[in-house]
């Protein structure tokens, strides 16, 4: 693909997260109707919205693409290529409650991989972005992923600032309250942040060191994950594997030195509450 293509890609990817953080924004404390999906789970009549006027917009540039959103009915679509993959609103809970921190997703992935990321924050008026091979920018200003003790060697995660967000169901609930019991206790902060796409990119531009899930979506990542690795951090799946391989953890670090505090930290947990066996089963450590 050449270069001005995957800048068409993202100039659309943009405008349709714009046009989406418009929408929420006006509809932020008037979220219309709601349908709880499952546990904690969450739509909104206004998040059906906010999600339509993405795929409009994308659509109108590419009419021909696939798209994978959140509120869609056809899941068959997550191995169609190439694809757009959309989370409306990234912190329902927060919208719904009038909370202003929640985050429009737009990702592209082709030929699996994935070029475009863009992550919209409208009551801040933040837009991360990335192209893959070009870095990662917050609005027109180049970011990095914080560097944390350089040359030592890292036994520990008492320095960093860590994000987490609370996963829906009872059993994975459980385990994330263990987590953070254990990690509040060792980290510098924890924060709950209720936006786990805003918590990737918030290692992404430095201002935490690390974010982990245990109970995530590929629309709650596909976008976050191109602007944290193109910032220079990692992306993992919640033992340490590759996040494309997923059980539904995911572990965003700003290096590797976090990343392997983290695990030394987070896989005897999961190891010991019989937690993503099937990952853990080809982990040492």
């Amino acid at each position: 693909m050449s270069p001005v293509d995957e800048t068409r890609l993202l100039e659309t990817a943009m405008r349709a997260a714009r046009a989406g953080g418009q929408l929420a924004l006006a509809r932020l404390g008037a979220p219309g109707y709601q349908k709880w999906k499952g546990p904690r789970d969450l739509v909104t009549g206004a998040v059906l919205d906010i999600q339509e006027r993405i795929v409009e917009v994308i659509r109108q540039d590419f009419p021909d693409h696939h798209c994978l959103a959140e509120e869609g009915q056809a899941l068959q679509e997550q191995d169609a290529d190439p694809l757009w993959i959309i989370d409306p609103v990234d912190g329902s809970l927060n919208f719904f409650q009038g909370i202003p921190s929640f985050s429009i997703c737009v990702g592209y992935r082709e030929a699996g991989i994935y070029r475009v990321g863009v992550v919209y924050d409208p009551c801040r008026d933040e837009l991360f972005h990335a192209v893959f091979g070009r870095g990662a920018y917050l609005n027109d200003r180049r970011i990095h992923a914080a560097l944390y003790a350089e040359g030592q060697d890292v036994v520990n995660v008492d320095g960093a600032m860590i994000g987490t967000d609370w996963p829906g169901s009872v059993g994975e609930r459980k385990v994330a309250l263990l987590l953070a019991r254990i990690l509040g206790n060792e980290a510098l902060h924890l924060w709950v942040l209720g936006s786990p796409a805003l918590g990737l990119c918030y290692v992404a531009t430095g201002r935490l060191h690390a974010y982990y899930h245990l109970q995530l979506n590929l629309w709650d990542v596909a976008a976050a994950a191109v602007i944290l690795g193109e910032a220079g951090g990692l992306l993992a799946d919640i033992t340490g594997g590759s996040w494309l391989h997923s059980e539904g953890g995911y572990l965003g670090t700003s290096s590797d030195l976090v990343h392997d505090a983290m695990l030394e930290i987070i896989k005897p947990i999961l190891r010991h509450q019989g937690v993503f066996p099937a990952s853990l089963a080809g982990v040492h450590g």
